[in-house]
């Protein structure tokens, strides 16, 4: 097995300033692969569904937004006080804020200005788009942040994820085509998946979260149980996919994604033998969600 080394072996030779490699790695930017992925593809694929045409710049600019939100967030979780303890308790003393390169108050004004670009820029592009990532944006603030701190709350916590991260940024890009059901369908199968497999991040974390009464699935039901649930969360999205394919409520190409069991499994498989990747900030199965939740928004435009 690996040794967990985390983030701090993932910028070893990049040739800026100790202070702004810190900024870099407060974004967790393998987390924002999934976000800037998100708004790009699916805003080519309900482009692509209602006929209406598109940019390449203009996806990009989408995509944007989501990523300057869900930087955002990670920078805010990293820079509160609330969180320095349960980091230390978690031997994640490789953060910038807790190694000092980076302030809590500078973390702070930093969240401030990613959430600021990304609201600024979702309001140039559409009106809709701006209001979507305003709740978006709320949903990042309240999930850590005092008095809110939705994260502390079993299955609120990933209930919450699931309707950030899935929900609401397919609803976020169909408002700007038009889509309805096919839109709240989509968001409601990716919701779900996301609500078991975002556990993912919390088993290395469990010393930490118990202590300080952060209640994720595998500090409240333990180790087994905890992925019982996450099996049964990813099942009942793709057993939704499905029934909705009979119903021809989706396109038929998104079938494809039922190819994403594998790596749904290998999820499950890498938290049930404890399979953590050195230079890598959490576990194989981290790596596994933020990859496979790419492939969800990805696979269909391919295809289409």
């Amino acid at each position: 097995m690996a040794i967990y080394e985390g983030i701090r072996k993932l910028y070893p030779h990049v040739p800026l300033p100790e202070k702004i490699r810190g900024y870099i790695a407060l974004m967790r930017p393998i987390t924002l692969l999934a976000a800037v992925v998100a708004g790009f593809s699916l805003n080519y694929f309900f482009s692509l569904l209602s006929g209406k045409s598109t940019s390449f710049f203009f996806s990009v600019l989408v995509g944007l937004v989501l990523g300057l939100i869900q930087a955002g967030g990670q920078v805010l979780n990293q820079s509160l006080l609330v969180e320095m303890e349960i980091d230390k308790e978690n031997k994640k003393t490789y953060r910038a804020t807790l190694r000092g390169t980076v302030s809590f108050e500078e973390g702070k004004i930093f969240a401030f200005l990613l959430f600021l670009g990304g609201l600024t820029l979702a309001f140039i592009l559409t009106t809709s788009l701006g209001l979507f990532a305003v709740l978006i944006t709320l949903f990042a603030i309240t999930y850590s942040a005092p008095p809110f701190r939705v994260k502390e709350k079993f299955l609120w916590n990933n209930l919450h994820q699931g309707i950030a991260r899935g929900f609401l940024p397919i609803m976020y890009i169909a408002s700007i085509y038009g889509y309805g059901l096919e839109a709240i369908l989509f968001g409601l199968v990716l919701a779900i998946w996301i609500i078991g497999a975002q556990a993912s991040k919390d088993f290395p974390d469990m010393v930490g979260d118990r202590k300080f009464g952060v209640m994720t699935f595998p500090v409240k039901l333990g180790k087994k149980r905890a992925l019982w649930l996450m099996t049964c969360f990813m099942g009942m999205a793709f057993l939704l996919l499905n029934v909705f394919l009979i119903l021809k409520a989706f396109p038929y190409l998104f079938s494809v994604l039922n190819v994403l069991i594998i790596p749904s499994a290998i999820i499950v498989y890498g938290l049930h033998r404890d399979i953590r990747l050195k230079r890598w900030e959490n576990n194989l199965s981290w790596l596994m969600f933020y990859l496979t939740l790419c492939l969800f928004y990805l696979l269909p435009i391919i295809l289409l």
